[in-house]
């Protein structure tokens, strides 16, 4: 799987899944069609909004743009019908923008170009996080990225957001789409788990996605049960799946990871669940702690669970 798909026609589609975005999304919608071609297709899934959401797309008077309204089911769930929306009227590759997100600069045009002339399985363009203090600017890629490379940068802290990647249809329907159970990691979970199917990963160096940190309804970072839980899910399966494979390298930083949830977990009340996380970390071999040398020598003496119970985090 993987590799890159056959050289061909390339027809787009943006699925937007939106919940509560009535200040964004027209704005959201509006960037993709400018971005792209004719044969464009936009597919708007209002995942239960309550407020102006679906007013807000159907002002778009645009053939191109195809809203669905529904009960509130999740964004991956309202992302996977995003996607099956654009398969059935044909598109060849697929973007998913966040309702509060846009694009600029004509990285839409140029992505489904790149993808079109090599084949990638997915398009990388350039990312700028938007914040009321500013912009900042990622990934720092260029030319075609190994799944191992991309594996290790994310884990090393430079993510992409979801507006940044064009997927080549099949091969996102081939991993399984988006996991409807998650509640948090959700693109963490599909882009890393991608990379063991061994895609075709191209940069695309024009224009940009902005992925504006401002809505309150968005996926945030959650401390219950579930959030943390889905989190837990996530790295645990990741390192399952890297274990014995060009991804090992990668085994440290996950095993960080799960440290952090186990300590997320004990400060907010999940304590089975804090334990089982620590547990898989010295399973693993791991002995030490993450964090301030302060937090280090105190979990050091007291063990994590009893330090974080003591001083609350």
């Amino acid at each position: 799987m993987g590799g890159g798909g056959d050289l061909g026609p390339v027809t787009l589609g943006v699925a937007i899944p939106c919940y509560q975005g009535e200040a964004w999304v027209g704005r959201a919608v509006r960037s993709a069609l400018a971005e792209g071609p004719g044969d464009l297709i936009v597919a708007v899934v209002d995942d239960g909004s309550t407020d102006g959401s679906a007013a807000a797309v159907r002002a778009i008077d645009d053939a191109r743009v195809h809203l669905e309204t529904g009960p509130n089911r999740g964004a991956c769930a309202a992302r996977n019908r995003g996607l099956a929306l654009l398969e059935a009227r044909g598109a060849s590759h697929v973007l998913f923008l966040d309702a509060d997100d846009y694009l600029e600069g004509g990285m839409l045009r140029e992505a489904g170009e790149v993808a079109g002339r090599t084949g990638a399985d997915m398009v990388l363009s350039d990312m700028h996080i938007e914040r009321e203090g500013g912009r900042e600017h990622r990934p720092r890629y260029e030319g075609e990225i190994a799944p191992e490379t991309f594996f290790a940068g994310w884990m090393a802290g430079d993510y992409v957001n979801p507006s940044a990647i064009l997927w080549r249809t099949a091969f996102l329907r081939a991993i399984g789409g988006w996991d409807e159970s998650l509640s948090r990691a959700q693109d963490f979970d599909i882009t890393m788990r991608a990379m063991f199917h061994a895609p075709r990963i191209v940069k695309n160096d024009r224009g940009a996605a902005i992925h504006a940190q401002i809505n309150p309804s968005g996926v945030s970072k959650g401390v219950g049960l579930s959030a943390i839980d889905s989190r837990y899910r996530v790295v645990t399966g990741l390192m399952d799946r890297a274990a014995g494979t060009s991804f090992a390298g990668a085994l440290p930083r996950l095993r960080a990871e799960l440290y952090t949830i186990a300590r997320a977990a004990f400060a907010n009340g999940h304590v089975e669940l804090g334990r089982r996380a620590l547990a898989r970390v010295r399973a693993e071999g791991d002995r030490g702690h993450y964090g301030t040398k302060v937090h280090r020598l105190a979990a050091g003496l007291f063990g994590l669970e009893t330090k974080v119970r003591l001083w609350g985090r």
